[in-house]
């Protein structure tokens, strides 16, 4: 039999109850994106850096690149205020490249950091359904909750709710709601820059563009890219 050392069984339950609690700051933080977010398909989750395919000297070559350099920024300075606008054609690449930016510091922040992404159009939907008949948890005081609590945050696909027509005031104050309670959301949107003055107040794309030239990426001369039937 084993000689017992109370000492030694004592510093093990030590570790082991480190160990649970670093486990569970990492659920808690880490684990944020996939509780939290709203997505329209669960393979978002999936997009990285890795799987997003760009040749040299090519449109997605360049929106990779600086995306990527996006990325680096906000590990870098993870308590700089800066927006981020991907404005372009649909399907060529906007939201997997949000999506990488979101799992490249969630994955590797120091200390870590929660992040969140939210489907426009979909926020929209709960919303309305909570509005209509309180079903469901995405009332204004929860997705304004969410979003404070995230170090960074994509809202994917502004404009798809308006239908090329001029935003409702329920998503005009739904969409600045969120701008006012985080200052490090990417945005991304079909909608060229002049389309999103027409669709949205001033004030609101304003705010959006709330950063330097850096952080807006331009995807209007690359082609969709996604599989056709």
């Amino acid at each position: 039999m084993k000689p017992f050392c109370e000492l030694c069984q004592a510093e093990k339950k030590q570790a082991q109850i480190k160990k649970m609690a670093q486990n569970l700051r990492t659920r808690q933080t880490r684990g944020y994106l996939k509780r939290q977010s709203l997505v329209d398909r669960d393979e978002v989750f999936n997009y990285t850096f890795k799987n997003f395919k760009a040749q040299p000297k090519t449109f997605e070559y360049s929106a990779k690149k600086g995306a990527h350099d996006i990325a680096k920024g906000y590990l870098r300075y993870p308590n700089a205020k800066g927006n981020c606008i991907f404005y372009g054609n649909a399907g060529s690449g906007k939201t997997h490249l949000a999506m990488a930016i979101l799992n490249a510091v969630n994955d590797n922040a120091d200390p870590m950091v929660r992040c969140l992404f939210i489907s426009v159009n979909k926020l929209i939907r709960e919303m309305k359904n909570w509005f209509q008949d309180k079903t469901g948890i995405w009332s204004p005081k929860h997705v304004t909750d969410v979003v404070s609590k995230a170090n960074l945050v994509v809202l994917d696909d502004l404009g798809a709710e308006s239908a090329n027509n001029m935003a409702t005031s329920f998503v005009q104050d739904t969409i600045f709601d969120i701008y006012e309670s985080n200052q490090r959301i990417i945005t991304t949107t079909n909608l060229s820059l002049d389309e999103l003055y027409r669709t949205y107040h001033s004030r609101l794309v304003s705010r959006m563009q709330e950063s330097d030239r850096r952080k807006v990426i331009d995807f209007s001369k690359i082609t969709d890219k996604r599989p056709r039937i």
